[in-house]
């Protein structure tokens, strides 16, 4: 049973904004809100090693003053995580913040699991939000239309499975398909600055790619994101055979 939330904080207003994302986010999740304040001796291995953690709340700057809320830094610790990590800005949530999802969906057979978390996140809020009319609560789920046949098909792959999982669960959507798009993933913070109140959801591949080391880290575009969006980010996994198939 993952029954609680933990949020990394420091007593500067990066602290302060993350603690009030992570309230927000332990209402949505109806689950328990554990602060660990930041010091040079914590321990990220035994806080990454907890068997009862639902996901982890941290704010991000894309300079590298702070210690350890610095992109360079955390990212080191993000990619060990085995569940998601919510990055945040400097700023504290509005009350309607996280009704909107931003999906964005590729290739990569594994981001049904994102897709999952996604519908997760909206049954979540619908359930335990009550303030929250249920028309407000939307996940937009964009992609990148292949002139390739064999990318196209892996990516409606992903949109077939997709449409299942949300009619089941019953969870409003909508698909937005785009051409000539370079990356979609980098593509969906210009697209949340069309949509308020959301949140990116983005899969954090295992290996760079060749895109990743010519043009420079997508996971890094994405974290640094001037719109100070919140991104819940969830690394692939190898033993995901089922949802591959």
């Amino acid at each position: 049973m993952k029954n609680k939330i933990i949020v990394f904080i420091d007593n500067s207003d990066l602290g302060k904004a993350a603690l009030a994302h992570g309230k927000m986010l332990a209402q949505v999740f109806d689950t328990e809100l554990q602060q660990i304040t930041i010091q040079k001796k914590t321990d990220f291995n035994a806080v990454l090693n907890s068997d009862d953690v639902h996901c982890f709340v941290m704010p991000i700057v894309s300079k590298r003053e702070h210690p350890f809320f610095n992109i360079h830094n955390a990212k080191k610790w993000i990619k060990k995580s085995r569940v998601p990590v919510i990055t945040i800005g400097d700023f504290e949530p509005k009350t309607n913040d996280y009704q909107k999802i931003i999906l964005p969906l590729d290739i990569n057979c594994q981001e049904k699991e994102l897709a999952q978390w996604a519908s997760f996140f909206s049954v979540q809020i619908q359930k335990n939000c009550p303030n929250i009319s249920k028309e407000k609560v939307l996940i937009y789920v964009i992609y990148n239309e292949y002139k390739t046949q064999f990318l196209q098909k892996k990516v409606q792959n992903n949109i077939e499975f997709v449409k299942k999982m949300f009619a089941r669960l019953e969870v409003d959507y909508e698909i937005h398909p785009f051409k000539k798009v370079d990356n979609i993933h980098t593509f969906g913070i210009q697209y949340a600055k069309k949509v308020e109140n959301s949140i990116l959801f983005y899969l954090i591949p295992e290996h760079n790619s060749l895109i990743d080391l010519i043009f420079g880290s997508v996971l890094n575009k994405i974290m640094k994101n001037k719109k100070s969006l919140p991104v819940l980010l969830l690394n692939a996994r190898e033993d995901l055979f089922v949802l591959c198939q």
